[in-house]
């Protein structure tokens, strides 16, 4: 088995070379036999001890420096400059398809609701701070519920999604578990990104009505990500009240 030793010098700001062995100078990563370093460790006053740091098939020795505290900050410091200054001289990347971007945003903000509706506890799913506001629950159903909606109206396709009634506002006697409501919010989240992927850019520069205007589809989205958000705020004062840390905020 090999077994290797780090051979540091009693100096520890000595960085040179080590003292000559028969007529050579060893310098720091050289591999001794056995033999070797019966003559570097006996009589060395430089070699401060021997350190085992890997096994193999032979019994060899590597000799190693040993830096001091100083050198090594400055090492630490000097590589993190380089990589810093590698960084800022590097060109940024080209800008993504317009619609890639747009899926990147509707899919973060989906993804935290969707953290959310599997994390709270299904015994705390119809709290609500104040009697005039949405429970927990609720408050999903409604998020997802729009989702659907700006899905089917983009995509033109009203069958889009399961039947939560009229409105964006579907009944807990609907979807009562806490798994019937993970599962809507999912099925929301993957709606709109498969509707977002299919039309593209194209599809963004196409127009919809919106009250008594016609809007882009970019704009939708973007009202759509930021109904999401918007509610996803209201979810994390739920956490809060009950002394709970929401997903997001753990990491």
């Amino acid at each position: 088995m090999i077994t290797r030793y780090l051979v540091q010098r009693g100096n520890p700001h000595e960085l040179v070379p080590n003292p000559p062995l028969e007529s050579r100078r060893l310098r720091p990563g050289t591999l001794l036999s056995e033999p070797r370093l019966t003559q570097v460790a006996q009589g060395r006053p430089w070699v401060r001890k021997l350190i085992p740091i890997q096994e193999g098939r032979h019994l060899v020795f590597q000799l190693f420096p040993r830096l001091s505290a100083t050198v090594c900050l400055l090492f630490v410091v000097g590589a993190a400059s380089a990589a810093c200054a590698q960084t800022q001289n590097q060109a940024p990347s080209a800008a993504r398809s317009r619609s890639a971007e747009t899926l990147e945003l509707w899919n973060m903000i989906g993804n935290k609701l969707i953290a959310m509706a599997q994390d709270f506890p299904e015994d705390k799913y119809d709290f609500k701070i104040q009697k005039d506001q949405r429970t927990f629950a609720e408050n999903l159903l409604h998020a997802a519920a729009f989702e659907y909606l700006m899905a089917r109206k983009l995509s033109g396709s009203k069958n889009l999604g399961p039947d939560f009634g009229e409105g964006d506002n579907p009944s807990r006697e609907k979807f009562k578990t806490k798994a019937d409501v993970v599962q809507f919010v999912q099925g929301a989240v993957a709606a709109g990104a498969k509707v977002i992927q299919e039309q593209g850019d194209a599809g963004l520069d196409k127009t919809t009505s919106w009250g008594k205007q016609m809007v882009h589809h970019s704009y939708v989205w973007t009202f759509a990500v930021e109904h999401s958000a918007e509610h996803y705020g209201q979810l994390v004062g739920y956490y809060r009240a009950n002394n709970l840390v929401p997903p997001d905020s753990r990491h």
